[in-house]
């Protein structure tokens, strides 16, 4: 039986080769897995790492969170939140997300009573070395990830930067390491994630 498709928008000639493309579908189950393992691996690690005494009261070092997701943005998505705390009125948390076909990145979400002291001491060394590729979120909620120039500005950048963190009430900062660069199959995750915890030391603690 024929049907009539006259009153159907034609198909393109990249969407008709894409709807035959299905190696990406039979692979991600096993990129996923790899994500996941390093993930696992960087949670270890930080555990390690480390310390109940220098974190902010309320933290919480024996939970772990992974999500997945199939739709951020369009593109699926595997985070860790490590370590954490999540409340109505407080947040200290370490997110790190694989955003497939963008980044793998890492963030410290900051929200509560220390929120100035936070943002004191990210102004007081927002121009080391450190912190030279970090990104501050300018978004109005701390869960947009789409680096842009909305959402986004790097530290080093920013103006009116205090008074910012404080409209918003939480601070985000990111260092992200995109999937296009040409390192990013040998990048160690572990090793980079554990480089970004001790380089905002200054903020989370002061020193």
């Amino acid at each position: 039986m024929n049907s009539d498709n006259t009153d159907l928008e034609s198909w393109a000639e990249k969407e008709f080769r894409l709807i035959n493309h299905v190696e990406v579908f039979q692979a991600k189950p096993a990129i996923l897995k790899k994500v996941e393992s390093r993930l696992v691996n960087l949670q270890k690690s930080l555990e390690e790492e480390i310390t109940l005494a220098t974190l902010p009261q309320g933290v919480d070092l024996t939970r772990n969170q992974i999500a997945r997701g199939e739709n951020h943005n369009g593109f699926p998505y595997i985070s860790l939140d490590y370590p954490q705390n999540f409340s109505k009125t407080e947040m200290f948390t370490f997110r790190t997300l694989f955003w497939w076909g963008h980044y793998l990145g890492f963030s410290l979400i900051l929200k509560g009573k220390h929120l100035e002291s936070y943002a004191n001491r990210l102004l007081e060394n927002r121009d080391t070395k450190s912190f030279k590729d970090i990104y501050v979120s300018l978004a109005p909620n701390p869960f947009e990830w789409e680096i842009n120039e909305n959402n986004f500005s790097l530290i080093s950048q920013s103006s009116d930067l205090h008074k910012k963190i404080l409209e918003l009430d939480y601070l985000k900062i990111i260092r992200v390491f995109p999937v296009t660069d040409k390192n990013f199959m040998t990048l160690s995750w572990t090793q980079s994630g554990l480089q970004f915890w001790n380089d905002l030391t200054p903020v989370t603690l002061g020193k």
